[in-house]
């Protein structure tokens, strides 16, 4: 077993913390470039907030597939490490990389179609033109964003969360650097605006890149050798988490399409509210990916048991965490909402926003664990059609009810986000409860 599995008993809150901590790190990292990249964007105006939103909506949305696919790396490589096949799950990281080329191809050929994606998302003229500015450059990102997150994926998945999240910070720090000097072209630098934001992104994934593979290699060596055997699983569990992906941010990117039809005010206060609840969004998504680990690790060793005890202390440990920001963002919503906008308008919007969220922190919780858990386990398919009903039978036409018809705005939509929120919650605790995984 593991030395996380040797130094802490297996599938406690301690062995929960321990591996997900480092992670926690690096989404609170990644959480402080996103920060960075709405202030500084935010102060040069109102259009390029909103225009850099809308482009970030996008760029999940064309990555989203085949990050999730890349996810399948993780879940062999946990599964493999429980089994006692420590070269599997090595393997599995390289395996990961030969998958990233032509993926990162394919979505760089896709800036191509900045200008109808942004046509068809909606807003003013000013926000689309910045945000097909912003689009045309971040593409670049694809290839070394991937290259990095299937090696980042393969470690994991056997226990090492430290090393991502090292890269995560040397990546995060550079470009929060970058955004400085590119955005406002400070001291040799051109100033760019919205274009400085994107090219910081792709100059900060080149670096990670180059850091993942030196490390990798290092400790490793390299076996770029395609192993059937490896790639049909990575492909067999990553597809439905693809496939997730990408329909759960399409439904978020008509989401955020219904509230740029709403108005500049109503998609400014959105972003922010989003930057915002990442404080607590992103050590929620670490902990279920801690939980994807030890309960693949342990289905490896096929022991239910254990299985059954980390997805518990993984609860344990969400819960506390989101529900704390939660409350947090109930009694101080202007400490936070003031930090990037002044606009009494967009500063009204955003205390209703936070109000909502601080609502649904405890269920967001619950959802993500078992979404982690289940997915360790091997049980994809079925996240897969748990979050399509959830986002495209609830979500999607509940947005279009409250927040169009019924005249709510943003407000109606946060409500849709909250009930979608909640009956994954429901659904995805029952499957994991019960034996059918």
């Amino acid at each position: 077993m593991t030395e996380q599995g040797q130094k802490f008993q297996q599938g406690s809150v301690r062995e929960v913390l321990h591996l997900s901590w480092p992670i926690v790190v690096s989404m609170l990292s990644y959480t402080a470039m996103g920060v960075t990249d709405t202030l500084f964007v935010g102060w040069i105006g109102k259009s390029e907030l909103g225009a850099v939103g809308l482009a970030t909506i996008a760029i999940f949305l064309v990555n989203a597939f085949f990050l999730g696919v890349l996810n399948g790396v993780k879940v062999v490589s946990a599964q493999a490490t429980g089994a006692d096949r420590p070269g599997r799950a090595r393997r599995s990281g390289w395996q990961g990389v030969l998958l990233s080329i032509p993926f990162g191809m394919a979505v760089i050929a896709l800036g191509a179609l900045a200008d109808p994606i942004f046509e068809l998302l909606g807003g003013t003229a000013g926000v689309r033109d910045f945000a097909s500015e912003y689009f045309r450059v971040r593409v670049y990102c694809a290839p070394f964003w991937y290259i990095t997150m299937a090696l980042c994926n393969a470690l994991q998945g056997r226990g090492d969360t430290r090393t991502p999240m090292i890269v995560n910070l040397v990546v995060n720090g550079l470009n929060i650097v970058l955004d400085a000097l590119l955005i406002f072209g400070l001291g040799p630098f051109p100033e760019m605006g919205v274009a400085g934001a994107a090219l910081a992104s792709v100059i900060a994934c080149a670096v990670g890149m180059i850091l993942i593979l030196v490390l990798y290699i290092g400790r490793n060596g390299i076996d770029l050798s395609p192993e059937r055997e490896l790639i049909a699983p990575i492909l067999r569990l990553g597809l439905p988490i693809g496939v997730r992906f990408f329909l759960d941010v399409a439904s978020w990117t008509l989401f955020t399409a219904f509230l740029s039809w709403m108005g500049e005010d109503e998609l400014a206060a959105n972003q922010i509210a989003i930057n915002i609840i990442k404080l607590s969004f992103l050590p929620g998504y670490a902990i279920s990916e801690a939980a994807c680990i030890l309960t693949g690790r342990y289905k490896g060793a096929r022991d239910r048991v254990l299985v059954r005890r980390s997805f518990s202390a993984a609860l344990k440990v969400a819960v506390g965490v989101m529900a704390t920001f939660g409350f947090l963002f109930w009694i101080t919503p202007d400490l936070f909402l003031k930090c990037f906008q002044s606009d009494p308008a967009v500063l009204g919007i955003g205390r209703q926003l936070l109000f909502v969220a601080a609502f649904f922190q405890i269920f967001d919780a619950v959802a993500m664990v078992a979404v982690g858990a289940l997915n360790g386990v091997g049980d994809t398919r079925y996240t897969m059609f748990a979050s399509i009903f959830a986002s495209w039978i609830v979500l999607v036409p509940l947005t279009y009810v409250l927040g169009v018809v019924a005249g709510l705005g943003a407000l109606g939509a946060w409500l849709a986000l909250t009930v979608e929120i909640m009956v994954l919650a429901v659904i995805l605790t029952r499957r994991f409860r019960g034996d059918r995984w």
